[in-house]
């Protein structure tokens, strides 16, 4: 296999201490894997409905049924298997009989964006059999390792059609980030247009075209995708979620939860984590 060099004098600005000389062989884009909850749980009853979260699912069945509904297209969870179902994937579950799984809910940052959803089943090998064996004795944070392998070791098993091959724009690349980093603050088009170095009309061109959505429909995505993570994930009041996710209070929160995913932030809190 052939590798491309890059010659470079120095990754250190100048006048620093440090001497750092070479050739770059490979350069990969950095990333980030956030373990939300792992758990081994029985269920009596598990009825999701059109279930909508921003953030990736694992389970591993371990006994029972159960079937999870994707577009009109039903997958047995059967012991021998694990299944992961990317963020935004609204789908729906029932359980015929009791049924018992190991679960891990996880965040990839911005890698999230490039998944696409739908529920991927892959068999359990001797690899991620030996994670999940020792996962009822891990010793949780910050050794929580045994989650963190399952979940990579599971990933890297993902078909091709998993991911989108779409490269965005780095003008749209710096508006996201810039988007997401001040999720709090209030932000117009003209900031985020500012961030990317163009107009406001250029940038919303490019949104639309790459994105398939204004800067500001994007904006709205990230407060609710963190707001239903806040909910879920910590013991924040709902005016405190409202506050910290940029909405003006929690009155106009709820508007925007219920307008665009369909439940109350209450309901949202109260729902099946599973």
């Amino acid at each position: 296999m052939s590798t491309n060099k890059e010659s470079f004098f120095s990754l250190v600005p100048d006048g620093s201490p440090h001497e750092v000389e070479g050739e770059r062989e490979v350069m990969l884009p950095g990333m980030s894997l956030e373990i939300l909850a792992t758990r081994k749980i029985r269920l009596q009853r598990w009825n999701l409905k059109g279930l909508f979260d921003p953030y990736w699912r694992l389970y591993c069945p371990v006994q029972g049924k159960a079937v999870v509904e994707f577009q009109g297209e039903e997958t047995e969870l059967l012991p021998g298997k694990l299944y992961l179902i990317p963020p935004r994937t609204s789908f729906s579950s029932n359980n015929p009989e009791p049924f018992s799984k190991w679960y891990v809910h996880f965040i990839l940052g911005r890698s999230d964006l490039l998944s696409v959803p739908g529920v991927y089943s892959q068999d359990v090998d001797d690899i991620s059999s030996g994670f999940v064996d020792t996962l009822a004795t891990a010793k949780g944070e910050p050794y929580n390792w045994e989650s963190a392998s399952l979940v990579i070791h599971a990933l890297t098993k993902l078909p091709n059609a998993a991911w989108t091959d779409q490269k965005l724009d780095s003008r749209v690349e710096r508006a996201m980030e810039f988007l997401q980093s001040n999720l709090a603050r209030k932000i117009s088009a003209d900031d985020a247009a500012r961030s990317a170095g163009v107009s406001v009309r250029n940038l919303n061109h490019l949104f639309r075209s790459q994105v398939r959505m204004a800067p500001m429909s994007v904006l709205l995505n990230y407060r609710l995708d963190r707001a239903c993570h806040l909910l879920r994930h910590t013991d924040q009041s709902i005016e405190q979620v409202a506050e910290n996710c940029g909405f003006p209070n929690r009155y106009y929160f709820s508007r925007m939860l219920k307008q665009h995913r369909g439940i109350s932030p209450a309901a949202y809190r109260k729902g099946q984590l599973y």
